[in-house]
């Protein structure tokens, strides 16, 4: 299955406002905002859910490699359903494991359907998208550092700033696209 264009531009924009928000959240004081953030990476049932979408965001990606005429056609499920539950049980930061992998799909899905649109703001729209999707690569490589870039937010007005003007630009660009398509 196939979503329009506008649809997957339209999930590009929540995840990317998602992740705004999360950053402007870092300019409150509060002991609990900040401890809910700094926990965010490693929490288990956000990142059970999210890790969930990867895992089923995956099935039109694995279905190709199989004929389709193949008998392990109906194991595809079953080994996606134990692949969530043996991240649930052993991963470490799953949220941020499952953020990574929704990032790199995000970036993949985006650039995949939006290159044959020839939309008048593509080139901007992919150089955001690519930027999300080596943001996804290097937190799947570490996800702690996903915690230290909340933890450096935190701190640092510049980074906190950047971080989530990066995101909204990411979610403006995507809306326009999605009115242009």
């Amino acid at each position: 299955m196939q979503l329009p264009l506008p649809a997957v531009l339209a999930m590009a924009a929540a995840v990317s406002l998602a992740a705004a928000s999360v950053f402007i959240l870092t300019v409150r004081r509060e002991p609990a905002v900040r401890a809910w953030i700094e926990k965010l990476p490693r929490e288990r049932v956000s990142g059970t859910a999210l890790t969930v979408l990867a895992l089923l965001w995956c099935v039109p990606n694995i279905r190709p490699i199989f004929m389709p005429d193949s008998p392990f056609q109906v194991f595809i499920l079953p080994l996606i359903l134990l692949a969530m539950v043996l991240a649930a049980i052993f991963l470490n930061y799953l949220f941020a494991r499952a953020a990574a992998a929704i990032l790199i799909l995000g970036a993949h899905t985006v650039l995949k359907e939006a290159y044959p649109a020839q939309l008048p703001g593509y080139p901007v729209l992919a150089a955001l998208v690519l930027v999300a999707g080596v943001i996804g690569i290097v937190i799947s490589a570490k996800p702690y550092w996903l915690r230290d870039w909340f933890r450096l937010s935190f701190r640092n007005p510049a980074v906190r700033w950047s971080s989530a003007a990066y995101f909204l630009l990411l979610c403006a660009m995507s809306c326009y696209c999605a009115v242009e398509a």
